[in-house]
C-alpha cells in the first residue's frame, strides 16, 4: 500500500478517470492497514497570532 501524499493523489487521480471506477473500493481501506506515517499533521499545533517567539529575542 502506498502511504500519504501519492497515496490521495492516486485516488484524485482515480475518481477523476471516469464513472466506470469503483469508488466504494478506493474508500473502504481497511483502517488496521494505515500506518502512522499517514498521519503527518498529528505532530503540528495550529497557527496562532503573535505566539512564535525568536530563539534570539530571548
Amino acid at each position: 500500500m502506498k502511504k500519504g501524499r501519492h497515496r490521495r493523489f492516486e485516488e484524485a487521480r482515480a475518481l477523476k478517470r471516469g464513472p466506470d471506477i469503483d469508488i466504494e473500493a478506493i474508500l473502504d481501506e481497511p483502517s488496521s492497514a494505515l500506518d502512522d506515517a499517514d498521519d503527518d499533521y498529528d505532530d503540528y499545533e495550529e497557527y496562532q497570532p503573535g505566539g512564535w517567539v525568536s530563539p534570539e529575542a530571548e
